[in-house]
Order: C-alpha cells, then sequence, then structure tokens
C-alpha cells in the first residue's frame, strides 16, 4: 500500500470517528437549544446561523482551496496570503458591524441590530484559522483537526448549555460559538508551530497572491451561490411568513443538515486532497470517485429513508409537541438529501482537483439562477410550496453536477448510476417494511414502543438485505476501516 493511501485511510478514519462524534453533539445541541428557546427565538437563532456561515465562506475566499491544490507554496506566498486574510477579516466584521441595523429591519427582527455586533467577534477569530488548517489539510494532519474539531463543539455544547441554563436566551448561541472559536484558533497556531506546515515572516506582496486569489474568486463565488441557493429558502419564510414559522423550518432543515454532514464530512474533507493527488492518473481518480459515490450511498441511503418514515413520531417523542409542524420538513428534506449527499463535497471536489473551478461556478450559476426566479413565484404559497421548490433544485442540480464530473473519469455516468443501484433498491424495501408495519401495529401501539420497533426492523430489513445484495461493499468497508486495506 503507498504512503498516500495509508495517509488516506488514516485521515478517512480520523474524520469519520470525528463526524461520528459531531453527529452526536450537534443534534444534541439543537436538542438543548429546542428545550430552552422557543419557536420564535429560533428565528433570530436561524438568521444568526445563516450570517455566520455567510462569512465563513467569504473569510477564506476560496483561497484554502487554492492552497490544497498547489503543489508547493513559498514563504513569502504564505507570509502575503496570511496578512491579506487579516485584513479582509477585519474589513469583514467591519462591515458586519454596520449592516446590522439594515438586516433586524429587512425580517422584521429589531434584537438582530444588537446581537449581530457581537457575531462579528467571531469573524476576527474564524478567518486566521481558516488558512492554517488549509496547510494541515493540505499535508493530511487530519488527526489534529478532527481532535481539535472534536474538543471545540464539546467546549460550545457545554457553554451553550451553561448560557441558556442561566437565562442569556438566543445570545447563548453567539457566546457557545466565540468560546469554540477561540478555542480552535489557539489550537490550530499550537499544531502549525508543532508541525511546522506553516511558514510565516514579515512580509506581503499582493501580486504573489493572485493566482491564489485567481483560482479562490471561482471557489469562493462559487460556495457563495451555493450558500445562498441552500439558505435562500430560509429568507424568503423569514421575509414573507411568521418568525414562528421560520423558526420551525430552520429547527428541521438545520438538523438534516447535520445528519448529511455526519455521512458526507469525514470523506469529502480527505476527498479534494487525495483527488488533488491523483488528478494526473485518470484511471485510480476515476476509481477512487466511484468507490467514495458508493460508500456514500451505501451509508446516506438507508439513513434519510429511515427519517422519511419515522419523523412523525420521533419529532413529538424527542424535542416535544411545540415542534409537531416540522414533521413535514423532516420528510421532505429528507428526499432531497438522497440526491444532496453525492454531490456535496464529493463532486466538486472532483472538479476542483483536475482544476476546472470555473465550471463549477458556472454550472452554480445556472442551476441557481432557475432556484431563484422559481422560488420567487412560490413564495407566496407558503412553506410547503418552498420545501418543494428547494428538493427541486438539489435534484436538478445533482444531475448536472454529476453529468460534468463523470466527463472528467474513464467510467461513464451508466457505471455510476449502476453503482447506486443496490442501496436504494435495499433502502425501498426497508422503507416499505417499515411502513407496512407502522399501518399494521400503530393502532395498538404507543407512540414510543411504535418508535422503536420501526427503527429495530429498519436496521435488521438493512442488515439481512445488504448480506444478500451487497456483502461485497460492506467487505471492502471493513477492509479499508478495520484492516486497514483497500481494494485495487
Amino acid at each position: 500500500m503507498s504512503s498516500l493511501q495509508k495517509k488516506a485511510i488514516s485521515s478517512i478514519k480520523w474524520t469519520t470517528l470525528k463526524t461520528i462524534i459531531l453527529g452526536i453533539i450537534g443534534p444534541l445541541t439543537l436538542l438543548v437549544k429546542a428545550r430552552f428557546l422557543s419557536p420564535e427565538e429560533f428565528a433570530y437563532v436561524a438568521i444568526i446561523t445563516i450570517i455566520i456561515g455567510l462569512f465563513h465562506l467569504l473569510e477564506s475566499f476560496g483561497i484554502s482551496q487554492a492552497v490544497i491544490q498547489r503543489d508547493s507554496i513559498s514563504r513569502k506566498e504564505s507570509s502575503s496570503l496570511f496578512f491579506f486574510n487579516i485584513f479582509f477579516c477585519i474589513l469583514l466584521a467591519g462591515i458586519l458591524v454596520l449592516i446590522s441595523p439594515f438586516i433586524a429591519s429587512f425580517f422584521d427582527l429589531p434584537k438582530l441590530e444588537v446581537y449581530l455586533p457581537i457575531v462579528s467577534i467571531i469573524v476576527l477569530l474564524t478567518g486566521p484559522s481558516l488558512l492554517i488548517r488549509a496547510y494541515l489539510e493540505k499535508n493530511l494532519y487530519f488527526k489534529q483537526l478532527s481532535l481539535i474539531a472534536i474538543l471545540r463543539n464539546i467546549l460550545t455544547l457545554i457553554s451553550l448549555t451553561f448560557f441558556l441554563f442561566f437565562g442569556f436566551g438566543v445570545k447563548s448561541v453567539i457566546f457557545g460559538h466565540i468560546v469554540g472559536s477561540v478555542f480552535a484558533l489557539l489550537s490550530t497556531i499550537y499544531i502549525s508551530i508543532i508541525y511546522k506546515t506553516f511558514k510565516l515572516s514579515v512580509y506581503f506582496n499582493f501580486k504573489s497572491i493572485f493566482p491564489f486569489i485567481h483560482f479562490g474568486f471561482f471557489v469562493s463565488s462559487k460556495q457563495l451561490l451555493t450558500y445562498i441557493a441552500h439558505h435562500l429558502d430560509e429568507v424568503v419564510v423569514g421575509y414573507f411568513l411568521t418568525p414562528e414559522i421560520l423558526g420551525i423550518y430552520h429547527f428541521g432543515k438545520n438538523m438534516m443538515e447535520k445528519v448529511r454532514a455526519l455521512i458526507t464530512k469525514s470523506f469529502g474533507k480527505v476527498l479534494f486532497p487525495v483527488l488533488s493527488k491523483l488528478k494526473n492518473n485518470i484511471e485510480k481518480l476515476s476509481e477512487a470517485y466511484q468507490k467514495v459515490s458508493n460508500y456514500i450511498a451505501f451509508g446516506a441511503f438507508p439513513v434519510f429513508t429511515g427519517i422519511a418514515v419515522t419523523a412523525h413520531l420521533f419529532i413529538p417523542v424527542v424535542f416535544g409537541e411545540q415542534w409537531t409542524d416540522s414533521v413535514i420538513v423532516f420528510q421532505v428534506f429528507s428526499v432531497s438529501m438522497l440526491f444532496l449527499v453525492l454531490t456535496a463535497n464529493v463532486s466538486s471536489s472532483l472538479l476542483y482537483s483536475v482544476n476546472k473551478p470555473a465550471l463549477v461556478f458556472y454550472i452554480d450559476v445556472f442551476t441557481n439562477l432557475i432556484y431563484f426566479v422559481t422560488l420567487m413565484i412560490v413564495a407566496s404559497y407558503g412553506m410547503i410550496a418552498i420545501l418543494i421548490s428547494y428538493s427541486s433544485y438539489v435534484i436538478y442540480k445533482t444531475i448536472v453536477l454529476q453529468y460534468f464530473a463523470n466527463k472528467q473519469l474513464t467510467k461513464g455516468l451508466k457505471s455510476y448510476l449502476k453503482g447506486l443501484f443496490k442501496p436504494l433498491l435495499i433502502c425501498g424495501f426497508m422503507g416499505l417494511f417499515v411502513i407496512l408495519f407502522q399501518f399494521l401495529a400503530s393502532p395498538q401501539m404507543e407512540a414510543k414502543a411504535l418508535l422503536i420497533l420501526s427503527i429495530l426492523i429498519g436496521i435488521i430489513i438493512f442488515v439481512i438485505l445488504s448480506l444478500v445484495m451487497a456483502k461485497n461493499i460492506i467487505n471492502e468497508l471493513k477492509d479499508a476501516f478495520l484492516k486497514g486495506k483497500v481494494s485495487q
């Protein structure tokens, strides 16, 4: 096994461990918020979360991906990138403070004028760590990064719970992020010093970083368009509908996004640097891309199928009756997530690795334009229409991205779809068995017992069908994660 394969497998193991732990912390954090905050307060959380994510994208400016994609970077280039990043973060933080009153007025959420200037502290703390982290990712130091992420999220959850318990309300979310950001910044700097991954001196030359900015422009523009597209529905709900509906919508969507991240991030974070190193060997690149896509489908399809057929049971049981209206959000997003997991951090990583950032950007422009127009047309028809519009956007964008991704590979789209057929068929049967059981048992059984048995039956059916129909995938995953082997 090559050194790259060993590093890749080790990195995937650590990022998998990280995403499993964060996958537990994420819903637990939402559960804590749901118990202490009302749906109306969740409307504030929704906008604050969108703002933090948006400025997080702007801070990076795609330079992180440019750093990973480049074969070598000089000390002068590293120093210039670092100081450019610092200046840019200060500028963004200042802009956020200035536009806070306008954002509060737009959504008719007056307290945002107080909350968002505090959020600007997170912008200042996060920016410097992004560039340093890119150097660690470039050299596949995912073990160290995973440990930092795990500890950061634990600290965020503890501090969030502390502030909520003592009645700080929505500010608790901001304070929790600040605590986590301080820890992440200091830890990332410490690790980069130990492993000497980041060379820094007092030097700045804009010309030396122009190639990074050129690459980063297309990457960040694509990410920005994707981010706007993924959150425009929440903006529309917040503007046209009530704060309570926005809180319910954000709660359901945010939970589904955390589940998606649990499945895709372990592969996605490692995938881009690995594919970048394989970009000159199309045969190996094709093999790696298709295997990762198959593994993600095998892990994601049963999860989202299970959520779709049990949402009406677990939401009132776990989160409380006040969140029952979010059931439809969970169910519709479960369908769209089946498609989104196959493109999030996967197809775009492939296209970036073969130096096609412009293609990804233009695909986003085309698909997002259709989505924006559609969303504006259906916005006044209510939450269900917005849900359907978003799901349709995810589906047709997935089709377009996969078409162009497979054009870069030796194996065509037909081979790609063939690899997804078995997981899809297995999950279809699993869902039908669970629905049939619920139909027969629901009149005689209380909700908690019905939920537990539905989950157990779904797991049993999935395991049995997987052993019969997809034993080769199970063996490959077992060899990769338990024995450290990859099939050739």
